[in-house]
């Protein structure tokens, strides 16, 4: 499976701004349907360096899906495209095939009974690498998802980034008000470098 890589560069007097602002590096990774969750944000060095490879997981949560919530969960499993999971007692059963699928898409059946749960938070994780330090299938996405009910993701290798100082990993992301850079990465396009500017506030690419 691919590798991923993302190089984020700052120039050292930029540095000294952004940490007396509190200001973090931010990642949003997109995908199909879902409230965006942010994947990662982290203090920056001069030179970072983030890596993934192209693998997920499924989650389930009981965080209600508003602005602002941070994502707990409380169940995961790592997960194979066009394979649909059922979700019952608390946790993701044996996979089995599914023609609701198409290539890319990961599926969940909520199995919950409804007197145990009207419905539950579920979406995909993915782990990833920042300046040496593992993220363990830390959330991309949110649905919630009623009792019985179906629901499918697909996830894009496209990379939302910026910076902000009120945003933290996992949290729910309805509105992002600093100025941002998407990158797109898949066949050939497995490494980007990204430059900040402190004159625009944002990113560029390399």
């Amino acid at each position: 499976m691919p590798t991923y890589t993302l190089n984020i560069d700052f120039c050292k007097q930029d540095l000294d701004t952004l940490y007396k602002a509190g200001e973090k590096v931010t990642l949003i990774k997109q995908s199909s349907n879902g409230q965006p969750v942010a994947w990662v944000a982290f203090y920056p060095f001069e030179n970072n360096t983030v890596i993934w490879e192209q693998e997920y997981a499924l989650y389930a949560s009981t965080t209600q899906i508003e602005g602002g919530a941070t994502i707990h969960k409380m169940s995961d499993d790592m997960a194979q495209e066009q394979m649909m999971y059922a979700f019952q007692n608390g946790n993701f059963g044996t996979p089995h095939a599914s023609s609701q699928l198409s290539e890319g898409q990961y599926g969940v059946a909520n199995q919950t009974p409804i007197d145990q749960a009207a419905g539950l938070t579920f979406g995909l994780a993915q782990s990833v690498q920042v300046n040496g330090s593992a993220y363990p299938n830390k959330p991309i996405n949110a649905d919630w998802v009623p009792s019985k009910h179906v629901a499918t993701f697909t996830p894009y290798e496209n990379i939302m980034l910026f910076m902000n100082n009120n945003i933290q990993d996992g949290m729910v992301v309805t509105e992002i008000f600093s100025p941002s850079l998407t990158l797109t990465f898949g066949g050939a396009t497995t490494e980007l470098t990204a430059n900040y500017n402190a004159a625009t506030g944002r990113f560029a690419q390399a």
